[in-house]
């Protein structure tokens, strides 16, 4: 627990010196189980797709693993993720990719019709190192490269997560720490866009049952952009049976129009489905995300 600490403090340090807001798609989930709990994710493990909330997530995972997701987000942004972790001991290597687009963008030069539509395009590659430094830790970073492209004007760039993970002497109960999105972008057009610099601290907890078969995990996250005062508070929960149906509900505070979410799963062998129902006030609309994920 002191080691975990001394990271915290570390990074608190440096906060002042770090500061970036920004392309957005990297603050969306990219994975529907995350999503339907709130956006929770700094204290869950052994997904894929969890290195997008804490690379330290996939170390010393048991099984090797696949999944990729699709998000129909509102004001017709689209969000696809694919990811994978490759166990070997201790260590896991984990690849993921980012693809989101907003579409139909109208084009005016005078007022009237519009004259054409493009689509806003951005474009992401992660490779993770995630490494279990003893039974009670696990560290972790990713380098990401990084594309926007907005009409006709193209920017690229790179970030950085860093991660760790503390297991208490409690079973079931972990605890983990992030800093997300280091990094920078060349120039579009006449200035660079700044990434979504983020903070993010958070736990799980497996509830100890002796009902058979039975599953409840709670989640809490705490998130916060550098240069923004304000804390992000999310909370998730899931109910699993015997491993192969799930539900799941969690709230993301802080955000004007988010709310409760709610989700399923339902794996059965090898094979995962999970999906997220995202809705949204002030007649938003709502988002859905459905994932899928293989265990190899």
């Amino acid at each position: 627990m002191k080691h975990f600490l001394a990271f915290l403090i570390l990074f608190i340090i440096i906060n002042p010196l770090l500061s970036a807001t920004g392309l957005t798609f990297l603050k969306l989930e990219t994975n529907a189980r995350n999503a339907a709990m709130g956006g929770t994710g700094a204290g869950l493990y052994h997904k894929p797709a969890i290195v997008h909330y804490n690379p330290a997530g996939i170390a010393d995972m048991a099984f090797s693993g696949i999944q990729i997701m699709h998000t129909q987000w509102i004001q017709d942004m689209t969000l696809q993720h694919g990811s994978g972790a490759l166990s070997v001991g201790r260590t896991s290597i984990g690849l993921s990719i980012y693809n989101a687009a907003i579409s139909n963008i109208e084009v005016r030069t005078r007022p009237g019709p519009p004259e054409s539509a493009f689509t806003a395009r951005n474009f992401g590659a992660g490779l993770t190192v995630a490494y279990s430094i003893s039974s009670s830790f696990r560290a972790g970073v990713t380098g990401k490269l990084l594309y926007e492209k907005i009409f006709i004007d193209e920017a690229t760039g790179y970030g950085i997560d860093v991660g760790i993970q503390y297991l208490s002497t409690t079973p079931g109960l972990v605890f983990g720490f992030s800093v997300l999105n280091i990094g920078s972008m060349n120039q579009l057009r006449n200035e660079s866009t700044d990434l979504p610099l983020s903070y993010r601290i958070g736990s799980s907890y497996e509830l100890p049952f002796s009902i058979k078969d039975l599953l409840i995990r709670l989640a809490v996250d705490g998130l916060q952009y550098s240069g923004d005062d304000k804390i992000h508070l999310m909370f998730g929960g899931e109910i699993g049976y015997a491993e192969t149906m799930y539900t799941r509900i969690g709230l993301h505070s802080g955000i004007h129009a988010r709310g409760i979410t709610f989700g399923f799963g339902v794996y059965y062998g090898t094979f995962e489905l999970d999906y997220a129902y995202i809705p949204f006030t002030d007649n938003l609309g709502t988002g859905h995300t459905i994932s899928v994920g293989i265990r190899l």
